[in-house]
């Protein structure tokens, strides 16, 4: 019932870089923990699931007959993406002295909640999977179930990746100890922040 084809686009989808793995990647230069990031993934992937869990009971038609309310949550998803962009810029331009304490506790809770917002404020992403998993599903009896095996495949391909990226961003933090690197990888990720929030508003 998976066909290769499935993975292979899948992998493809998953892997391409977005506001998701901008998020964790600035968690990881900013915390240099994973525990925050970890949540914040497992906060995306619960954003995937109900996005996917919506567009099957119809919100992705809805979506796409009031184009009122299309327009409405690519604003609200700009605006986070925008926030995030000041917030990392910001935080790149602070002084050592301005910059939290390095024993500052993890704040797990708020990360899932960023990650649940990251990719819960995007609309296209309930769209694409309401688009994309039905085209590696045969008509007939089992169709529903069918898809919601493939979500639930393609959410947990996507853990896996963000996992992965995890532990590879955190060992890249490692080496980003100059307080000049850092700063200069901070303020490239807050203009791709604010790239990502444009594009969002553009495009149809």
């Amino acid at each position: 019932m998976i066909s290769a084809g499935f993975l292979l686009s899948s992998l493809l989808v998953i892997i391409t870089p977005g506001p998701d793995l901008l998020l964790i990647t600035r968690m990881l230069l900013r915390d240099r923990r994973q525990g925050p990031a970890l949540a914040a993934a497992a906060g995306m992937i619960t954003a995937g699931a109900l996005h996917a869990a919506i567009g099957l009971a119809g919100l992705a038609l809805l979506l796409q007959t009031e184009p009122w309310l299309f327009t409405a949550l690519r604003w609200v998803g700009a605006a986070v993406l925008f926030g995030w962009g000041v917030l990392t810029l910001r935080s790149a331009l602070r002084t050592p002295a301005d910059a939290p304490g390095a024993s500052a506790p993890p704040q797990h809770g708020r990360a899932f909640w960023q990650g649940l917002a990251c990719t819960g404020s995007n609309p296209k992403v309930g769209l694409f999977l309401v688009a994309f998993l039905p085209q590696f599903v045969p008509t007939g009896p089992g169709a529903t179930s069918a898809v919601v095996l493939l979500a639930a495949v393609y959410l947990a391909m996507g853990l896996a990746w963000l996992v992965i990226w995890i532990q590879l961003a955190h060992w890249l933090s490692r080496y980003l100890v100059v307080p000049s690197v850092t700063r200069a990888a901070e303020v490239l990720l807050g203009l791709v922040f604010l790239g990502f929030g444009v594009r969002l508003l553009v495009s149809g």
